[in-house]
């Protein structure tokens, strides 16, 4: 997992590809076990299946607001990640082992009972601040996680997103 840092105003110009490389990994990261996917109408935080997409068309508004949202909700979930490692410290419990999606709680049903709430705490805590976060970008959640889903499959819509992530760093 990784615990990928944004710091925009520090990237020299040579590794702004390797920060861009990085934010679209811990999109990846984040979709297949951090909270990315909100599958909720109404902006509310569902705990269910997500969202996926195939085929999508993505304006290019949806991408600058994906791509600023994704920037957006580092530094956020670097932090709930490196509480919830805090709260399993002294515990035999890898970080890693456990689905820490905003769709689901069923692994959190592994952890010691005296953490369980305090992790739950955080995620949804981070879930909620994530799906503002995709809103005050223009965004739907659904449609969030319908461009996070596709992206993988589609060579164009990474393109596009990684060119748009490289434009929102020029400009910081």
């Amino acid at each position: 997992m990784s615990t990928f840092s944004v710091m925009i105003a520090a990237v020299r110009p040579w590794s702004r590809s390797l920060l861009v490389a990085g934010c679209l990994a811990s999109a990846t990261l984040l979709s297949q076990g951090w909270p990315l996917s909100f599958a909720s109408p109404g902006g509310q935080v569902h705990w269910g299946a997500p969202a996926l997409a195939q085929g999508l068309n993505v304006s290019q508004e949806e991408i600058m607001g994906y791509a600023r949202s994704v920037l957006a909700m580092e530094g956020p979930r670097t932090n709930a990640f490196n509480e919830i490692r805090a709260l399993l410290t002294g515990t035999n419990v890898d970080i890693n082992s456990i689905s820490l999606r905003c769709t689901t709680t069923n692994s959190l049903s592994q952890l010691p009972r005296g953490i369980r709430n305090n992790v739950r705490a955080i995620v949804v805590n981070y879930c909620n601040q994530a799906s503002r976060i995709v809103q005050s970008n223009g965004l739907r959640n659904e449609r969030f996680d319908a461009i996070t889903a596709a992206y993988p499959q589609d060579d164009t819509l990474a393109e596009q997103i990684r060119a748009a992530l490289m434009q929102l760093q020029q400009q910081n």
